[in-house]
């Protein structure tokens, strides 16, 4: 084996007394590997006593290093060239470590920094025991609810029409609806029928929030059918427009619906649910921005976020979206979003994470044929709206067979006439059973 130093290797020729902060170095950056009885330059000289060194190893991790490092380090011994050298195997914990003596301090506390152990700054420190202490934070399922009375329907229909079977005595507890003592937990409160959970979509004149116009919500029901009335809601509103710069004209869209969606589910998944505050969408002239509770996951950087490196927040929650087929796999929605819109379409803060997804209105409103530009958009998206219609309603009847015809038009933004007119022409969806109490069913 050639031995070299990299980021995830470090070589030493003795057991030293830097040995206690090489391994600080990688449990708070990322999971390495220390060879002892190897020089810098790779040459392998062995060590004297294989078991001696190892006893010294597990002595300075258990007594020199804080807090416990249990289950992070594994201590072993190989043959190379005919000699017997040491290694560590060190996994990256979920707390700030440091050398016991030195205390939390730039003595005490290191980073792994390319191939170097480096001293972490006292904001560095500070920033990362506040988010060691953020990690562990209670699940969604150990999380008691206030209420008592939570029905699953939606749930269980899109289970079902996902190839999910309903254990019905089980089915609390298979998706972990319940929490240790048998009593409904918030994530049973986020997916049950009702609840008091709000989704909005906050509409606004300008490019700020000066001029306010409207807020609509989508909330108080289950979050499986709550997040996708938003996005019908604004691919409704995702308008197709000619654009009158180029030659041939082109039509075009707002926005690119399937990084919006992307967004969407993943502020809805990864949203920290427990402060009480519901990600929004916040619509400007110029673009929409979507804002989920949190920050960035504990331990995760921002270019590991932007790569697609997935760290689910509420693992509860994401396996029952992955069950329901909403999303494909994890860490597959943030790289569609920065394929489309670049990496500067996210902006981090240590409580939120914000997606701004601009409005392509590029050659639109062309001075040269501005009216015509304004008529022809009106128009196209108009007819795009009426043509989409269909579809629209299907999606909603797939998502909920025994949604009424009220509850189509108020989420579609339509009027109850415009909805009704429709059933009467369509030949694609049928009504089974009576008005109240029936479902629909989709004609193949």
């Amino acid at each position: 084996m050639k031995f070299q130093e990299l980021e995830t290797i470090e070589l030493k020729k003795t057991l030293n007394k830097d040995f206690a902060k090489e391994v600080v170095a990688f449990l708070n950056t990322r999971n390495g590997i220390i060879y002892i009885g190897v020089t810098d330059d790779g040459k392998v000289v062995g060590v004297s006593n294989a078991d001696k060194t190892m006893r010294e190893i597990r002595d300075i991790i258990r007594d020199q290093i804080l807090p416990s490092t249990e289950g992070l380090c594994e201590i072993g011994s190989k043959l190379e060239e005919d000699k017997t050298i040491v290694f560590v195997k060190i996994t990256k914990g979920s707390k700030l470590y440091y050398i016991k003596k030195e205390g939390r301090s730039a003595t005490g506390c290191f980073y792994r920094d390319g191939t170097s152990s480096v001293p972490m700054s006292e904001n560095e420190i500070e920033k990362r025991y506040i988010n060691s202490i953020n990690y562990q934070r209670t699940k969604l399922k150990d999380i008691a609810s206030v209420r008592t009375d939570l029905t699953f329907e939606i749930l269980k229909i899109k289970l079902v029409s996902s190839g999910i079977h309903i254990n019905e005595k089980q089915f609390l507890n298979n998706f972990n609806l319940v929490n240790e003592d048998g009593k409904y937990n918030l994530l049973a409160d986020l997916l049950s029928d009702e609840n008091r959970v709000s989704l909005a979509v906050c509409v606004f004149k300008g490019k700020d929030k000066i001029d306010y116009l409207m807020r609509n919500e989508y909330g108080n029901q289950s979050l499986i059918q709550a997040y996708k009335d938003v996005i019908n809601y604004c691919e409704a509103q995702n308008v197709t427009y000619v654009d009158v710069s180029s030659r041939p004209r082109k039509e075009k869209k707002l926005f690119n619906n399937k990084a919006f969606e992307e967004a969407w589910i993943n502020a809805c998944v990864h949203n920290k649910w427990e402060t009480g505050i519901s990600p929004q969408i916040y619509w400007y002239e110029d673009r929409m921005e979507i804002v989920s509770e949190g920050g960035l996951p504990y331990g995760l950087s921002e270019e590991e976020f932007l790569n697609g490196v997935s760290k689910p927040v509420n693992p509860d929650l994401m396996d029952i979206f992955k069950s329901c087929h909403i999303v494909e796999r994890s860490g597959h929605g943030v790289p569609e979003v920065v394929k489309i819109y670049g990496k500067k379409a996210y902006k981090f803060s240590s409580d939120t994470i914000t997606v701004i997804i601009p409005f392509d209105k590029e050659g639109f409103n062309n001075k040269k044929e501005e009216n015509v530009g304004k008529n022809v958009g009106k128009n196209v998206g108009k007819n795009i709206d009426e043509s989409s219609l269909e579809t629209l309603i299907i999606e909603l009847i797939k998502e909920n067979p025994l949604i009424s015809q009220v509850d189509i038009a108020y989420r579609l933004n339509k009027s109850s006439k415009t909805i009704e007119r429709f059933f009467k022409k369509c030949k694609t969806i049928r009504r089974i059973g009576p008005k109240n109490g029936g479902h629909w069913e989709i004609v193949k």
